[in-house]
């Protein structure tokens, strides 16, 4: 056992709690799942392109639902600024794309705590036959300065990650995230700068990179963002 598995502990929670935090495997018709968290930092400094970031969000969500796999891909989002909210792995067409800004930014919470959900779907989902692939996407234009995480743990739950053949990915919109990324352990870095149309470039980087993705059987490793 693992440090990072002996932390969070090896008992997932019970069933009744995951099937209503997520989709049930009663709702899932595919034998294949693509399993998507997506990480989005909502702190003050994003004020400014709030309203890029809402289309941004919904341009993502109809390229992920007009896919040919859309029926294989769940999206769970979380959003972090003071404090974090994650959410369950559900249909893309329930994805919220909302998006407000304010407060700083507690991004390795978001981190570890996302980690810790998918890792529990996901086994939840193998015991039931499900073959399962994941990718845990973060979006983030700076650095942390809120989270009760450690750098540390938050770098343990990226490894973990990658340790499972899970993708890791990061977009860093300008500012100092993509060292953060790097130092953290993230394996695909997707650096843009800090304006409008590079956002909605990242964006709709991200969902061709998911589409295809769910394309494969197998893990992207560091090939995420070439498509």
């Amino acid at each position: 056992m693992s440090e990072f598995e002996d932390n969070i502990g090896m008992e997932i929670d019970g069933l009744e709690e995951i099937e209503f935090e997520n989709t049930s495997v009663e709702e899932i018709d595919s034998e294949n799942i693509n399993l998507i968290f997506l990480g989005i930092d909502q702190s003050g400094s994003m004020d400014s392109f709030r309203n890029d970031m809402k289309h941004s969000l919904n341009e993502f969500k109809d390229a992920l639902a007009n896919s040919k796999e859309a029926e294989e891909i769940l999206v769970a989002r979380a959003d972090f600024e003071d404090m974090i909210a994650v959410g369950g792995y559900k249909r893309i067409s329930e994805f919220d794309t909302s998006f407000r800004a304010g407060g700083c930014t507690a991004m390795y919470d978001a981190v570890t705590e996302g980690t810790v959900k998918l890792k529990e779907y996901r086994q939840y989902l193998k015991d039931q036959g499900v073959r399962v692939k994941a990718v845990f996407a973060v979006f983030s234009d700076g650095l942390d300065n809120a989270s009760k995480s450690s750098f540390s743990e938050a770098k343990k739950s990226v490894n973990f990650l990658n340790d499972e053949e899970i993708t890791t990915a990061f977009i860093s919109f300008g500012g100092e995230a993509a060292k953060e990324a790097k130092d953290l352990g993230f394996r695909n870095i997707l650096d843009v700068t800090s304006s409008a149309g590079e956002l909605r470039k990242a964006f709709d980087c991200l969902s061709k990179s998911v589409i295809e993705s769910s394309k494969s059987v197998l893990a992207d490793g560091d090939d995420f963002f070439q498509i």
